[in-house]
């Protein structure tokens, strides 16, 4: 038996889920950041393909700054949900809001028939699947953290016990 109160076995168990959880989440961190990186090629590609002008004299660099801005918002997700840190909400939520605007200027922007069907399917297959998979990711990395900060509280309390928390010593439930 540990100093604490726990019992070796606890003890592990406790740290082996405290270890699935943050797996987890840093696997969808690093996901998302290799989309990020994915996105940079992308980036170079329209820097070099795009018309230098069309009817705005700063078309290209409008969408390569564009999406500069994606790749930062993307790539801040990534580190907080890697840290588990519940302020992930917020380039999420900017990430997918960016995700949506650059599907809807892409297909409101799209000149032949051709490309109006490239930015259809862009949009309809990945960056509103992104956009979502952004705010899924945000919403699973808090749920994570919650469950470890309720798990770590739950664990640490039964550790002031002299013996093992039962469901008599939790406090009770409001409503």
């Amino acid at each position: 038996m540990a100093d604490d109160g726990h019992t070796d076995v606890e003890e592990r168990r406790h740290q082996e889920l405290l270890e699935a959880i943050r797996r987890r989440s840093r696997r969808m961190a690093l996901l998302y950041a290799g989309a990020a990186l994915l996105l940079i090629p992308w980036t170079v590609y329209l820097a070099v393909t795009l018309p230098r002008r069309t009817i705005d004299t700063h078309y290209r660099g409008a969408w390569v700054g564009f999406d500069l801005l994606l790749v930062a918002a993307i790539l801040l997700t990534a580190y907080y949900a890697y840290r588990m840190d519940d302020r992930v909400q917020l380039p999420a939520m900017a990430t997918a809001t960016l995700l949506v605007v650059d599907a809807w200027f892409d297909v409101m922007t799209a000149g032949r028939r051709a490309s109006f069907f490239q930015a259809v399917v862009m949009a309809l297959c990945i960056e509103i699947p992104a956009a979502l998979f952004s705010l899924w990711l945000a919403r699973r990395v808090n749920r994570n953290a919650w469950a470890i900060a309720v798990h770590q509280h739950e664990y640490h309390e039964g550790s002031a016990h002299a013996g093992h928390p039962g469901p008599d010593d939790r406090a009770p439930h409001a409503g």
